[in-house]
């Protein structure tokens, strides 16, 4: 009773202290687990930062195509967030942006709304703003775009023989890159503008992050002017679209043999990247880019000789025809084949004359040629009457018992009448 009561002692006292670390973290921590939605006001004295995880789940097949979001609803752009795969790694970077001690990443935006999360792995954000907002923890269990990529994937895996010959796939892609080439000329050229003094010395004062930050401010200035002429640009893509095009023309779709392989090897690789891409399983989607690849170039050779051993292991079953099939097939084939013949007749390669003096009825042969039936009256009736005994045969009549009696006794009245 004595051992119980210690070990019960300590595990009280291993509680204990487990809680008091708990109740001494200076964060808050919301685990969030499937479709959630939690309401901040406005906040107040709170010394203790919120910080919103994602604990994952396991890998399955049907996580193929999910997609998991962390959607902050806020009326304005007023807040920073942190994101990190540990709720101690988002405390320290908010503390030390807190404090002014954090590396500025230009290509880290910090004022995402919607932040798409990994789906095996536990992610952490934390909120730094003044204003009242809404956490919401978004689930698609099947989201049609990472669909889409992946169909598009397969069709340019499948599709890439084909369409690095097609003129249309040639003259499309042409003017893409020939608008995308031009856009990135026109960077160029902007670039050569600015002062080289000013970037070398920020490199070399403030380090890259600093040359980085200001590349996307120029940047972000293009683009903000490319939004502001819209019509100049549509303009203009409209004109380098079309001298995209006859310049297309004019070189023409790939003839060489080796130049269809390189734009078919190209095609397949973005094809590859889509269908890897299209899901965070990516043990999934490598298996699938392996059985379309398989698929793909499998040995026709060794699949008809698998499909021989098959057939010859398992042969099919034949399946025998009705006499209504057999009947309908019949028509149709003689009929085909007495047109056949007819055509062969009346053609140049057939010696009318030396058929004609071969035949008893030379007048019946010239008339099957010009369309007639090739059987006589006599024949037809023959047949009918042959076909009639063999229905008679096969289908007995059940009245015809009752009429050969009748007609049994009818004989037998006329011969009693005939004895008398």
């Amino acid at each position: 009773m004595g051992g119980y009561g210690r070990y019960l002692f300590s595990l009280l006292l291993f509680a204990a202290v487990l809680l008091t670390e708990v109740q001494s973290l200076p964060y808050d921590v919301h685990w969030l687990s499937g479709p959630t939605i939690i309401e901040k006001d406005v906040p107040s004295l709170k010394k203790n930062p919120d910080i919103y995880c994602y604990s994952g789940q396991s890998k399955n097949l049907f996580a193929l195509w999910q997609t998991v979001k962390l959607n902050i609803k806020i009326k304005n752009d007023d807040f920073r967030q942190y994101i990190g795969e540990s709720p101690a790694e988002v405390y320290e970077e908010y503390t030390e942006d807190s404090y002014g001690w954090a590396v500025v990443n230009p290509f880290q935006k910090r004022t995402q709304k919607s932040i798409s999360v990994s789906l095996f792995a536990p992610t952490c954000m934390a909120i730094n703003t003044k204003e009242g907002h809404t956490i919401e923890l978004q689930v698609i269990r099947v989201d049609i775009w990472r669909i889409l990529c992946m169909f598009a994937g397969m069709v340019l895996v499948f599709s890439s023989r084909a369409l690095c010959g097609n003129p249309v796939f040639f003259y499309f892609c042409g003017i893409v890159i020939g608008v995308s080439a031009s856009f990135m000329v026109i960077v160029y050229y902007f670039s050569k503008f600015l002062p080289k003094r000013v970037l070398t010395y920020g490199v070399l004062i403030g380090g890259w992050t600093v040359g980085v930050y200001l590349f996307h401010q120029v940047w972000e200035n293009l683009r903000v002017l490319l939004l502001s002429y819209q019509t100049y640009m549509f303009w203009y893509t409209m004109l380098v679209g079309f001298v995209s095009f006859i310049i297309c023309y004019r070189i023409g779709p790939p003839r060489n043999e080796r130049s269809k392989n390189i734009v078919k090897w190209t095609l397949e690789g973005i094809g590859v990247q889509m269908i890897f891409f299209s899901s965070e399983y990516q043990e999934a989607a490598a298996a699938v880019i392996l059985s379309a690849l398989t698929v793909k170039y499998f040995p026709q050779s060794l699949l008809l000789r698998i499909l021989g051993y098959w057939r010859r292991k398992f042969p099919p079953k034949p399946r025998l025809l009705s006499s209504e099939e057999y009947y309908e097939e019949g028509a149709r084939e003689t009929k085909l084949a007495l047109e056949n013949l007819r055509k062969y007749c009346s053609s140049p390669d057939c010696a009318q004359w030396k058929v004609m003096l071969k035949l008893n009825d030379s007048k019946r042969f010239a008339t099957f040629v010009e369309g007639n039936s090739h059987l006589s009256d006599d024949e037809v009736l023959d047949y009918e009457a042959y076909a009639f005994s063999l229905d008679r045969t096969r289908k007995p009549d059940p009245t015809a018992n009752s009429t050969r009696n009748l007609e049994i006794s009818d004989d037998d009245d006329d011969t009693d009448y005939d004895d008398d």
